[in-house]
């Protein structure tokens, strides 16, 4: 799932959360990475007002303009920064190396979809739906992997019933196929 995509599934509600969590200088930081500018209007005096500003902005720039990158930017900056407990419990579980939750290794290429999948199990069984599904789908879309697009607990976090996600499913593996690998 693309990261425009996964903004707009999350919705409202979430995002507000995910961008509350985020300081004045992480937002900054969201919106260069973003490519896009964080002058705010001289009447925007408080932190406050400059908060609402980029709120907006960013919400105009990825749902009506389908910016990937501030999308991208602004929920890996919200895992990263404060969410980064969930990256490390769900590498220790593959048995991944990594320092602090990062890592270089491909490890959706090498772990099996049922191994991947039972870490999910191990992630929902410790933090809300909507972080996991966040995490493991962005994860899906840095690793070029169907993984996790293909994983109805996954979906469900992002609010889709049961239904709607065996949808999902079934829809994404007839346009992607049945691999680990997304198809490039």
């Amino acid at each position: 799932m693309k990261p425009v995509e996964l903004y707009k599934r999350l919705g409202a509600d979430h995002i507000d959360a995910y961008y509350g969590e985020l300081s004045g200088k992480e937002i900054r930081s969201v919106l260069k990475a973003g490519e896009t500018h964080t002058a705010v209007p001289k009447t925007a005096y408080t932190q406050s007002a400059r908060r609402g500003v980029w709120r907006r902005r960013i919400d105009a720039e990825v749902v009506k303009e389908g910016n990937e990158k501030l999308a991208l930017a602004i929920l890996l900056e919200w895992l990263m920064a404060h969410h980064r407990e969930m990256l490390i419990t769900f590498l220790d579980f593959l048995e991944v190396k990594h320092t602090r939750g990062e890592t270089d290794e491909d490890f959706c290429e090498t772990k099996e979809p049922d191994q991947l999948r039972a870490g999910v199990d191990a992630l929902l069984a410790k933090y809300p739906p909507h972080h996991v599904a966040t995490y493991v789908l962005l994860l899906g879309h840095l690793q070029n992997t169907t993984v996790f697009d293909q994983t109805e607990a996954v979906l469900g976090g992002l609010g889709l019933s049961a239904s709607e996600a065996a949808a999902y499913v079934e829809a994404h593996r007839a346009a992607h196929g049945d691999g680990q690998k997304a198809a490039s």
